[in-house]
């Protein structure tokens, strides 16, 4: 591994403004390396989420820097910052925001239409990917049409078709049961290792953190501790 792929460095964000502002990270460090996958855990409102917003770009720091590969992303301008976010991260939400009025094969194929692939090679990857994470079948379902399991297992296929070097991971089993919750950090915890893509993943489980390499926990908006898993205590 290549060691501070991604570096977040003395980083803090407030919401709101004077008295009734809301300090929600408070000087956080973390150094990430090329290939690693970090679970990032915590209670609701300790600042994982918000977390995940700032390094994908979608938010802004107040202070400190966060820079992938090299890049300082808190320099870039919003224009650069987007065509970064396009090429380099790819994002699952617990929600899972398939668009409503796309079939399962037109999700995944707008990362790749974004990035200006050629037709061919947007269906081609799409349907590829469509066909490993097990819905081959379902290309042409829209997302009323699939379970949940399926919604999510579209959801990180359209995330990592572009093979994004970063993937961020929000809640990405929270709206799951124990049992599609497992089928799918697995699946997405292969896709990751295949493709060695470095993984930030939001969970308040330790059954979920414990698959990763490393834990962060936070509390109260600061990184509270670093652990190395022990699946070997933990269940689903």
């Amino acid at each position: 591994m290549t060691e501070n792929y991604l570096t977040i460095e003395s980083v803090c964000k407030s919401y709101g403004k004077g008295d009734a502002a809301q300090l929600v990270l408070d000087n956080v460090t973390l150094n990430v390396s090329e290939g690693e996958r970090i679970a990032i855990l915590g209670p609701s409102g300790c600042g994982k989420s918000t977390l995940l917003n700032l390094v994908s770009g979608i938010d802004r720091v107040d202070s400190g820097t966060i820079s992938v590969n090299g890049i300082d992303l808190t320099s870039l301008a919003e224009k650069e910052l987007t065509l970064f976010r396009r090429e380099n991260i790819g994002f699952v939400y617990q929600s899972f925001n398939l668009i409503q009025t796309l079939t399962a094969l037109e999700n995944i194929q707008l990362p790749l239409q974004i990035n200006d692939f050629s037709a061919g090679q947007t269906k081609d990857l799409s349907m590829q990917l469509l066909e490993r994470v097990g819905l081959g079948r379902r290309a042409s379902a829209f997302p009323d049409q699939l379970s949940g399991g399926e919604q999510q297992r579209v959801a990180i296929a359209r995330a990592m078709v572009h093979s994004p070097a970063l993937v961020l991971a929000d809640e990405h089993t929270g709206n799951l049961d124990a049992n599609t919750g497992r089928e799918m950090i697995d699946l997405f915890n292969e896709l990751a290792v295949s493709g060695n893509q470095t993984v930030l993943m939001v969970t308040h489980s330790m059954a979920i953190a414990s698959t990763a390499d490393r834990i962060v926990r936070f509390h109260q908006g600061r990184l509270a501790t670093e652990t190395d898993p022990d699946e070997s205590s933990l269940a689903w």
